[in-house]
């Protein structure tokens, strides 16, 4: 609650109460269960209070003792937080319920409210918050300021907790009504998805034009509006651009339906209208810091500088963290250009806020100028930032004049940018004097080690205080360490979750292995944070006293985890009841299971399992669709031929897209508005690339806009959602010009571009905007992603500073790509190796342009240590040439980061193993930390080299695990460990295995006998994640079968533990398997699994592999499989087309009346081929595309 509330000018006022959506109940019980959770008592109302409130069912005050009534009895079961109220707070609330029977208006219930304690005021305020936005939303033109003010305030737990479904704003325009509106939306700034602050932007923007130039906004037509609904101007509900109507934005229907209808004639502002002055500026807050490029550069001048200059514009950008790297430098740069003298500018540092994110030229400023302006970039989102944390760092040290304390004092979290070599040189007692900041940084593995070294050389046991003292700092601490501390002070601690976020696999073990000599398993799982949960092994969680499903709720439990606690407390079957209370658990949910589930609620379980989607595997889905399908088919012959828009609407749009085809086709038109909107809301990539699903929805999809390709507009096109990315360039090719140009800008932002379509929509986009080579800066942002279509275009790109930037922030906003790459059907599009190449040459090259051919030609530059810690990854590309150039300091210092690069070519390894030597002499020479930074670099020396090092500690195994080692290799570390750890096969405990990761494939085969059953058992899940040859999966399987059992009694839980561990089973071992544990296999280990013993899964069998474990079979493999075992794994697959029409394309060609089957012209540039990568975020990347360019027409 807001503090100072009591003191606001409220006056008493007379507001009536607004007309309730259907949902308010939720709403209202949503907030008061948070006052729960803060501390404060639930009150309990007798049934004689109840009973005087429900003859007062015109008010909503009936509600509320129904709602702390059901909010007593869902709360009974959870553990009860510290209570806050005193008895005499607790009276207060009996005296505030009979005094709400007295309430005649809203206004006298939020007066009521603000009088009363703070416990009651939690639970009034949580049930008055929705009823006062519905006021706003229904009334607002009508409110005088002072009751808005009161309303605004009263709503903000509201606000905040919103969803966007219910995200509907009022229609007023007054500008005082606007202020105090946006103002409050600035206090929640933070708390505001990216979509409603997308919103709020469209909404403001919406009524300044009618208040300020008495004009509206454009506002799309669509042939899919459902009748009883009515469009919404700027308010969305995601990519979805209309709504129906609800008893929330009621009120509002005459004004808006008047200002959208399409039959009215109406004043459109112009395109370029320049809406933002000074005032709206200020009125803006944060939300300046989500506009669009375009609206920034175009303000006027004179109102920007005006901005600048008041004491509204730093709180503006004050930790406006998330500013898009354009947005941020576009403003930076004209404030410096056009509102200030250089001298002046740099004056004003600490009014910037975020926008000193995007600084430049921060090699020439001072000592003061430089430590003030790494004060203001804790927290930044621009690509260049470390380079520019590194430049300021610089400055300082270059002063001299600071001491080491005041040095690391002055820093800040900044500290991390000083290089191994300078943060080695300080003491201890330094170090643990500036502790506050050091644990707030962010390190790398080797700089944490470092650090961790001296902050603990003194200690002889550390304590869970001084651990949690570390903060950031503990990924540097020793697993040696960690196995000794004790549980108490870290178990149960808050804190413990984050400090152990930041630990590695080992590291997590280590801790594990010391909490439990302290405390049984039951207390610890119980007790331990998500961060640790995951490490738990199966072992552990069967001695643990878990057997109620209400206690896996809010839990990290990992996919293993979660099947073997199923199969413990549920064994095969699950209720409606306990399926709702899973949570994170529901990854354990088998196809089994759902079958299970009675026919009735087939349709209840499919909506339970769509709130959890997130955590659900493409084999969970399709069981669920097919189970909900055929129930629904059974209560109903025909279902889908006759289906209505409602109950089209009830099932979840990631079932909904595996329909089979010819029902897809079948759909009536009538469910057309229930069907696009369900569109809008999929994620295609639950669905093979090459899946006849995707085309034949495409082509409903179509069908549903009633129109030929032609006459349809920008808007009704954006319409298709994540469809866009299936459509076929021929048919782009037919859309006017308008819905061309919008249509291959949302195509921009799609992870998934059918092969088959690459080749023509490039062709396309370059015949629609010219060579990519004279594309403008606004257009490279519009469309550069489509460029990943053609390493070529990308490699002919100019080099210009501006497309550096551009690219930069390019793959700074990729998602994070897999490690291994998913099998080819469930792969992205995105192939970035020109793409990474292509920015390595801008951010290293000298670039000169021959005449002739204009071609970027590359200088020798040498890997210098600026160069490499800018680069990280990128540093793949440096040739074996630049590797033997780069001075022995320079590799010295980057070693850490050369070394965390698994793919160099092996003659870059051996550049870099020149290097090595010159550095540090032999192998036999190096000391544990220099074989930790080298990491991956050793790849390049001979298992006879190897054999020479000295390792002793598993955190230095650790760091190798990643790389690419050779069999040899790897048998060549561990005899190395062996000998110098002076260690015995059969004295290997959890701890030993899961540090040794990869490495465990160098046990000679007899050794693999030798491991302890007891600690294999507890660190099967990492010995699994191991890539052994053959010989040893044998025997780890061997080993395997005497711990578990024969291979048919394996459970689900073990199948997944075990990795690929069951790559080493016989044919008959695999043909042994039960059907329901096999889509728990690990995909990482279908390929491993040679032909011929693939061959003797049946054909049941290979259809239960599921998705994924389907798709990852290889070609290879395939060839040694029957016609009948081939189709039950393109059914497992998803595909229910022949290979040979997926690989042409027939089966998601879409073409356009009367056009041809060829795309025309040719291509500029020619189509190279590439190894694509994953991304389960492009819906989402699309939908955010689809919205800003809605925002285009709309407003």
């Amino acid at each position: 609650m807001s503090q100072g509330m009591k003191e606001m000018p409220f006056n008493q006022s007379i507001i009536g109460f607004p007309r309730l959506p259907a949902d308010f109940r939720e709403m209202a019980k949503k907030l008061m269960s948070a006052c729960f959770k803060k501390g404060h008592q639930v009150p309990v109302m007798n049934n004689s209070k109840n009973s005087s409130y429900g003859q007062m069912m015109a008010s909503p005050i009936s509600i509320f003792p129904e709602l702390l009534s059901s909010l007593t009895q869902s709360v009974l079961s959870q553990p009860k937080p510290k209570i806050n109220e005193t008895a005499g707070e607790q009276d207060s609330v009996w005296n505030i319920a009979e005094k709400m029977q007295n309430c005649t208006n809203l206004g006298h219930m939020i007066d009521l409210m603000r009088n009363s304690s703070e416990g009651p005021r939690c639970f009034m305020q949580a049930f008055i918050a929705p009823l006062s936005w519905m006021a706003i939303v229904q009334n607002g033109t009508d409110l005088s300021k002072e009751d808005l003010t009161k309303l605004l305030w009263t709503s903000k737990p509201f606000l905040e907790t919103m969803p966007q479904s219910s995200f509907v704003l009022p229609a007023f325009s007054q500008s005082s009504h606007l202020a105090e509106t946006m103002k409050v939306f600035g206090e929640v700034f933070s708390v505001l998805s990216e979509e409603k602050r997308n919103t709020v932007i469209g909404w403001i923007k919406e009524r300044v034009t009618l208040n300020e130039f008495k004009c509206h906004l454009k506002a799309p037509a669509f042939s899919t509006q459902p009748s009883g609904s009515l469009e919404k101007p700027i308010i969305q509900n995601g990519p979805s651009v209309r709504a129906e109507m609800t008893g929330m934005n009621a009120g509002a229907q005459g004004t808006q339906h008047a200002m959208m209808n399409a039959s009215t004639a109406v004043h459109i502002c112009p395109s370029k209208m320049q809406w933002l002055n000074s005032t709206v500026l200020t009125m803006m807050g944060p939300f300046l810091s989500r506009l669009s490029l375009e609206e920034a550069k175009a303000i006027p001048k004179e109102e920007l500088c005006g901005f600048f200059r008041t004491s509204d514009f730093p709180p503006s950008f004050q930790n406006a963290n998330g500013i898009q790297p354009a947005l941020g430098r576009t403003l930076f740069q004209r404030l410096k250009q056009e509102c200030s003298s250089t001298d002046n500018f740099t004056q004003n540092l600490d009014r910037l806020g975020s926008l000193a994110c995007f600084f430049d030229g921060a090699q020439s400023l001072n000592l003061n100028f430089s430590r003030k302006l790494l004060s203001q970039i804790e927290a930044c989102n621009n690509p260049e930032i470390d380079k520019m944390k590194r430049q300021l760092v610089q400055n300082i040290l270059n002063d001299g004049s600071s001491s080491s304390p005041e040095l690391l004092l002055s820093l800040g979290s900044a500290v991390s940018a000083l290089p191994l070599s300078r943060l080695s040189r300080f003491t201890s007692e330094d170090l643990n004097n500036t502790l506050t900041s050091l644990s707030q940084a962010s390190w790398s593995p080797a700089q944490a080690k470092t650090l961790a070294k001296k902050l603990l050389e003194a200690a002889k046991n550390v304590s869970g205080e001084k651990l949690l003292s570390l903060g950031t700092v503990v990924r540097g601490v020793a697993s040696s360490v960690l196995k000794n501390v004790k549980a108490e002070g870290l178990l149960g601690n808050p804190s413990l979750n984050n400090m152990s976020d930041k630990m590695s696999s080992l590291q997590k073990t280590a801790l594990l292995e010391a909490f439990r000599r302290d405390v049984n398993a039951s207390v610890l799982v119980k007790g331990l944070p998500d961060s640790l949960l995951s490490s738990v092994p199966l072992s552990m969680l069967e001695k643990a006293d878990l057997s109620s499903v209400d206690q896996l709720q809010g839990r990290g439990w990992t996919r293993a985890q979660s099947a073997f606690l199923l199969k413990k407390i549920l064994g095969n079957k699950i209720s409606l009841s306990e399926l709702r209370k899973l949570g994170q658990a529901v990854q354990g949910v088998t196809c089994e299971m759902i079958e299970k589930i009675n026919r009735t609620d087939a349709l209840e379980m499919a909506q339970t399992l769509n709130n959890s989607c997130a955590w659900l595997s493409r084999v969970q889905i399709r069981c669920t669709a097919q189970k909900l399908f055929a129930s629904l088919e059974e209560q109903r012959p025909g279902y889908f031929n006759d289906v209505k828009n409602s109950e089209l609407q009830a099932i979840p749009a990631v079932l909904l897209i595996h329909l089979p085809v010819e029902k897809i086709q079948n759909l009536s038109d009538a469910v057309c508005p229930a069907f696009m909107e369900k569109m809008n809301q999929v994620n295609l990539s639950f669905l093979p690339n090459s899946s006849p699903a995707r085309s034949a929805l495409t082509k409903r999809a179509i069908g549903c806009l009633k129109k030929n390709a032609s006459d349809l507009s920008a808007a009704e096109v954006l319409t298709l959602g994540p469809l866009l990315c299936e459509l076929d360039p021929v048919w782009i090719s037919s859309l006017n010009p308008a819905a061309l140009n919008s249509t291959l800008q949302a195509l921009a932002s799609c992870q998934c571009i059918q092969q088959q379509h690459r080749e023509h929509l490039f062709r396309l986009l370059t015949t629609t905007f010219g060579d990519p080579t004279l594309w403008s800066e606004e257009d490279m942002r519009g469309l550069g992603p489509l460029l990943l279509l053609n390493d070529t275009a990308i490699e002919k790109l100019p080099p210009k500073s501006w497309i550096k930037s551009y690219l930069s922030d390019l793959m700074n906003s990729l998602p994070t790509q897999p490690a291994v790459p998913p099998p080819k059907e469930f792969r992205s599009w995105f192939d970035l190796s020109a793409f990474r190449r292509k920015l390595f040459d801008l951010k290293t090259s000298s670039t000169l342009q021959n005449r002739r051919r204009r071609e970027v030609v590359p200088s020798l530059t040498e890997p210098t240590l600026i160069y490499i810690e800018d680069l990280k990854q990128g540093n793949i590309y440096w040739s074996p040439a630049q590797f033997s150039k780069m001075t022995v300091q320079a590799f010295k210092d980057g070693v850490p980061t050369l070394g965390e690069i698994t793919n160099y070519s092996t003659e870059q390894l051996a550049a870099l193993r020149l290097k090595t030597v010159e550095a540090w002499g032999s192998v036999s020479m190096w000391n544990e930390s220099q074989i930790a930074d080298l990491g991956c670099i050793c790849q390049g020396f001979s298992a006879e080299e190897l054999s020479n090092l000295s390792i002793a500690s598993l955190d230095t195994l650790e760091t190798m695990t990643t790389c690419n080692f050779t069999q040899t290799q790897r048998t060549s570390v561990w005899q190395v460990f062996e000998r110098v750890a002076a260690i015995n096969v059969s004295r290997l405990g959890q701890l030993e295995m899961v540090g040794l990761g990869q490495f465990i494939c160098g046990l000679q085969p007899g050794q693999v006998d030798q491991l302890n059953s007891l600690s294999f058992r507890e660190s099967v899940e990492a010995v699994g994640r191991a890539p052994c040859p053959l010989n040893i999966r044998e025997r780890l399987k061997e080993k395997a079968v005497a711990v578990f059992g024969k291979s048919q009694t394996w459970t689900e839980a073990q199948v997944s533990a075990m990795g690929n561990i069951i790559a080493g089973l016989s044919g008959a071992e695999l043909g042994s398997l039960n059907s329901s544990v096999l889509s728990f296999i690990q995909p990482s280990a279908i390929p491993l699994i040679s032909s011929d013993r693939l061959a003797a899964l049946s054909v049941s069998q290979l259809k239960a592999l599921g998705p994924d474990n389907a798709a990852a079979v290889t070609e290879a493999q395939r060839s040694g499989l029957k016609v009948d075992q081939n189709a039950a794994l393109d059914e497992a697959v998803g595909l229910k087309t022949t290979r040979s029409e997926v690989s042409t394309g027939n089966a998601t060609s879409i073409s356009s009346p009367g056009s041809g089957s060829g795309s025309g012209g040719s291509a500029t540039l020619p189509l190279k081929g590439g190894a694509a990568v994953e991304s389960m975020a492009g819906c989402v990347l699309l939908m955010q595309a689809i919205a800003l360019l809605l925002f285009g027409y709309i407003l």
